[in-house]
């Protein structure tokens, strides 16, 4: 047993030195290629006599069919060149297109005739073939004298050229026996040069395989041995590479050398490092994108401002539960910042910028970022706070390049919001100025399509669709329909400025006259029709009372020339057609005018006279009731 124990030990010791620990893999590999390059240098000095002798057979053999291809070549041309010969004979029979085709390919094919046989003069043949190719080369000089002659000939005049054929065919026939004598020729030394090559490769092989038996068996043994050695070293580098790779990213490579293993246990280490930070970093973006996916969606779901700027609000609260944030938007004037929404919990930071370009991060148009508002390069309006010294993050709102205000938001000097904050808090200045911005947009663009311009009020197109949507829910309503008391003279002695004036004026008394839910409208000119919902005629002439009792006011404070209106109304209690309610209302104020101006008459309560024209410039638009029937 001790005989055993001290051979097992004896045994592990030899395979420890034979691993040899001590060596770096640099060094491993290069013993690896230095038996390599023993191998090779015993297999090429054993090699080296066959391979030259198997190299010139080879090399004499390349020469001859290389020479022999050129004989080849040649002996094609000189076929394309008689049949072109004989194309030209038939040539009356072609188009002129066709004849220059036919010349065109005679004079390439002697070109390349001549350039294949004066090719052939520079290979160093043997004398035999040497003799062939210059008797060749004369025979085929007289062909191509012939053929040259006879062809173009051919194509001018065939029948004279026929007289000339005997001697192209004599000259062809003695070519083509003289290039049949050097096929043979170049047969004979191919077939020569083929059976040296064939000997000399097959020595070169027993040479090749002998040495090649004994160096690869030792070469082998020594590879394996030192692969062997390598692979122990690598096993335990191999070992943390697979559990980094199978997702545990906190084990790490004991790194006690510097050389190559050392270096790749090292490099694995650092590979660990950097995918931890990729995964945080893609982790962050995952975060913000989930951010700005549902920041959006909450977003489509806002159609008013005041809605918008309740998700925002949320929007602050899901970024950081305690850092001040408020978003700051320009008033109508774009000229001042005005408070739109603020953090729920944490409250505003309470910036003082009174305009947007008074704002560093608007003027820059990117959010900007202040680590300590101490710093020489900080915001000033960042300094003197309650709070003491701040660190802050101001991003710009904006929509379509226009600038709309400011995201600011505050934490503690020297620990200002992290960089996924700052990414969420600049997502969330973009979506804010693109839902907001575009709900500005539709609403400008509605109130425009439903006000008329001058006055303010709704148009005749607005006042028909409440028509048509109180009809279309059974509600009962009062019209009034009202005119101005002699507009045109006011326009012709004062001037169109005065006369529109006037009318806003008069706009102006109908929007602080009627109640929640009524609605005014211009319905063209300086006429006017008054909507009343769930109103009788008589409480609709208790409004136009007062209407007319403050337009009195109005006038006795302002600059205006003094003005009356009359008035006409109806009810539905009268008729349930909107265009009977207008009829009425309008015979009511005709009424009104005929009964000196400046009155209320409602519907049914006049006797009704003989139907006399209004003037022109008194009588009422006509309204557009496609709508109204089509509710009806």
């Amino acid at each position: 047993m001790a005989i055993i124990s001290i051979l097992g030990g004896g045994m592990t010791k030899v395979l420890n030195v034979l691993r040899l620990p001590g060596w770096s893999v640099g060094a491993r590999l290069l013993l690896i290629n230095g038996l390599l390059m023993v191998a090779l240098l015993v297999v090429t000095v054993i090699a080296w006599r066959a391979l030259s002798a198997q190299s010139r057979a080879m090399a004499e053999l390349a020469l001859i069919s290389k020479a022999a291809r050129y004989h080849q070549d040649a002996d094609t041309i000189h076929a394309n060149l008689r049949a072109d010969v004989n194309a030209a004979l038939v040539s009356s029979t072609l188009s002129a297109d066709e004849r220059s085709t036919v010349a065109d390919s005679m004079a390439e094919n002697a070109k390349d005739f001549r350039r294949d046989l004066l090719a052939l003069e520079h290979f160093e043949l043997a004398p035999d073939l040497v003799e062939t190719e210059t008797k060749v080369r004369t025979l085929a000089d007289t062909f191509l004298a012939r053929a040259m002659d006879i062809g173009p000939l051919a194509l001018r005049d065939s029948k004279a050229a026929q007289a000339l054929l005997p001697e192209l065919r004599a000259a062809g026939d003695a070519l083509d026996a003289g290039m049949l004598r050097q096929t043979a020729a170049f047969t004979e030394h191919i077939t020569q040069a083929t059976n040296d090559a064939t000997r000399a490769e097959a020595n070169a092989k027993r040479w090749l395989i002998a040495a090649g038996i004994l160096t690869s068996v030792a070469v082998a043994m020594l590879v394996a041995w030192l692969s062997r050695s390598i692979r122990y070293s690598l096993r335990r580098v191999r070992d943390v590479a697979v559990t980094i790779s199978e997702g545990n990213l906190a084990v790490r490579n004991v790194v006690a050398s510097q050389d190559e293993l050392g270096q790749l246990g090292q490099a694995i280490n650092t590979m660990a490092d950097h995918l931890n930070e990729v995964i945080g970093r893609l982790r962050t973006e995952a975060d913000r994108d989930a951010f700005g996916t549902q920041l959006v969606e909450a977003l489509d779901m806002a159609d008013t401002e005041e809605e918008a700027y309740r998700v925002l609000a949320r929007a602050m609260k899901v970024i950081s539960n305690d850092l001040p944030t408020e978003l700051l938007l320009a008033d109508s004037s774009r000229a001042h910042l005005e408070r739109a929404t603020q953090h729920p919990d944490a409250g505003a930071p309470g910036c003082d910028v009174q305009s947007p370009f008074s704002c560093m991060a608007v003027r820059r148009g990117n959010p900007v970022i202040f680590p300590d508002s101490e710093a020489l390069n900080a915001c000033s309006r960042l300094r003197g706070r309650p709070c003491g010294a701040v660190s802050a993050v101001c991003v710009p709102v904006s929509f379509m390049g226009r600038s709309l205000g400011v995201l600011h938001t505050s934490g503690p000097a020297g620990k200002p919001p992290t960089s996924r904050q700052v990414a969420q808090l600049t997502t969330l200045g973009i979506q804010a100025g693109a839902r907001i911005g575009t709900v500005r947009a539709f609403n400008s663009t509605q109130r425009k399509a439903t006000t008329d311009s001058l006055t303010g009020l709704s148009n005749r197109r607005s006042a028909e669709e409440r028509v048509r949507h109180l009809n279309s829910e059974g509600n009962s309503f009062a019209l009034v329909l009202a005119d101005l008391d002699h507009f045109k003279r006011l326009n012709d002695l004062r001037g169109h400025a005065a006369g529109d004036q006037a009318l806003r004026l008069f706009a102006e008394t109908v929007r602080l006259s009627l109640r929640n839910g009524d609605m005014g409208a211009r319905w063209g000119g300086e006429e006017f029709v008054l909507i009343l919902p769930q109103s009788s005629a008589s409480q609709a002439q208790e409004v136009v009372d007062r209407l007319r009792a403050k337009l009195a006011e109005n006038l006795l404070a302002g600059s205006i020339p003094a003005f009356t209106a009359s008035f006409g109304i109806s009810d539905t209690t009268m008729s349930p057609r909107f265009e009977q309610l207008l009829k009425m209302a309008d015979e009511a104020l005709y009424c009104a005018k005929e009964s000196g101006r400046d009155r209320v008459m409602i519907a049914g309560h006049h006797v009704s006279a003989a139907p006399t024209a209004r003037r022109a410039v008194e009588h009422p638009a006509a309204p557009d009731l496609s709508l109204i029937a089509s509710a009806e």
